[in-house]
């Protein structure tokens, strides 16, 4: 999933050649124990205002299921966080669940 959805933008080593914003390395998102974080990020989307104008991540949310984001989640925190989650699809599914509230 990573190679097809989060590779382009953010990068095999987590440096972004695309924004500062979009690097993983070092963001605290990748760093919570939980994947809570980038897990919502990839359900919900993002935007940031910058001085050079807006910065967004789209939400995939629609595009894959709870297993699917749990697993970008876990890999996306194990590979550039401090250490891995053990994020599940109930997990998920539970954050999509307060999304929708």
């Amino acid at each position: 999933m990573y190679e097809g959805a989060c590779a382009s933008c953010h990068g095999w080593s987590g440096e972004s050649s695309i924004s500062l914003f979009a690097t993983l390395t070092g963001a605290w998102a990748v760093n919570d124990p939980g994947a809570t974080n980038v897990a919502q990020i990839v359900i919900s989307g993002t935007k940031r205002y910058t001085p050079e104008g807006a910065v967004s991540m789209p939400a995939f949310g629609n595009g894959y299921s709870d297993v699917e984001i749990a697993a970008v989640a876990n890999y996306v925190t194990a590979r550039f966080g401090s250490k891995p989650a053990h994020m599940t699809a109930q997990d998920v599914a539970a954050l999509r669940k307060q999304t929708s509230q």
